[in-house]
């Protein structure tokens, strides 16, 4: 797993590394969700953008196998 680096801005503003965003969908002015978990923090689209979640994300071939997989990996478990 690469190691990435960024540096907080004086707002509290991160840039996240542009491969990172083009793996995971992550497109300028599209809202994210930040988790506070113990290892740190984890940043997912919101339950209610599947924009950002399907975009380049599903092979035509094997739509519903993408549609569990994607579900089962992007679902927002509550506590």
């Amino acid at each position: 797993m690469p190691l990435y680096k960024s540096v907080v801005g004086p707002k509290g503003q991160i840039t996240l590394p542009k491969d990172l965003r083009e793996r995971f969908h992550l497109h300028e002015g599209e809202d994210v969700v930040i988790f506070d978990e113990e290892e740190g923090l984890l940043v997912k689209h919101p339950p209610s953008s599947l924009y950002g979640r399907l975009r380049g994300a599903l092979d035509y071939r094997g739509i519903e196998r993408d549609v569990v997989r994607l579900r089962a990996a992007w679902t927002i478990q509550s506590t």
